[in-house]
């Protein structure tokens, strides 16, 4: 009888921690992963490039996405003008993209509060429809880099868990494409150089965006 004892006391000193560890491990499990549908709609203020036509440029930028945990993905719209008028020649059109995104939250504050900031990074691509006013288009595809910042509320969870958010949110916006070939181009130097060539052919257009963003 006596020989039982110590086998006794080594299981019921190790239950404990046992199921310690079950419960730790199982409430590490519990944490809830983000999910949230995500609609948002603002202004876009920058300067676009389409060959040699560049100037201000104004218009609004929307999106649909899906968020699970830190990765988003979207669906983007946008419209927006372009123009100059260099040598008195005035040109203008109007500008519609579509595209998709992937987003990606370098640093946030976390979901659980009811507020949230959000810093994040996105790499996407898109296709424009560029429409002269006095004639013409040119459809091209583009890749988009990204940055930008929301502040967001969020209501109580509801019976499924789910919980409503509402903010602001402000980005810059960088669209890189290939400009339209111009066969009058000549080579040349606009400084002081060793070689002379054609002017790029990379149209670079930059937009600092602002809106409102909810979701659920």
């Amino acid at each position: 009888m006596s020989k039982r004892w110590p086998l006794a006391l080594a299981v019921a000193l190790s239950t404990p921690a046992a199921a310690q560890t079950v419960a730790t491990s199982s409430g590490d499990d519990a944490v809830p992963t983000l999910h949230l549908f995500d609609a948002r709609v603002g202004l876009a203020l920058g300067d676009a490039d389409v060959g040699n036509v560049s100037g201000f440029s104004a218009g609004f930028t929307s999106s649909l996405g899906y968020r699970i945990g830190d990765v988003s993905v979207r669906a983007l719209f946008d419209y927006y003008g372009v123009g100059s008028s260099d040598d008195g020649m005035q040109r203008h059109a109007r500008t519609t993209r579509v595209g998709g995104a992937l987003r990606y939250s370098i640093r946030n504050n976390g979901y659980d509060g009811n507020f949230g900031a959000d810093f994040w990074g996105e790499l996407g691509a898109g296709w424009q429809h560029v429409a002269w006013l006095q004639g013409g288009i040119l459809d091209r595809p583009d890749v988009e880099l990204a940055l930008g910042t929301d502040l967001t509320g969020r209501g109580d969870p509801d019976r499924h868990g789910r919980r409503r958010a509402m903010g602001y949110f402000m980005a810059v916006r960088a669209l890189v494409a290939e400009a339209p070939a111009d066969p009058t181009a000549m080579a040349t130097c606009e400084g002081p150089c060793s070689q002379a060539t054609a002017p790029t052919r990379t149209d670079v257009t930059i937009f600092f965006e602002l809106g409102v963003h909810w979701g659920r």
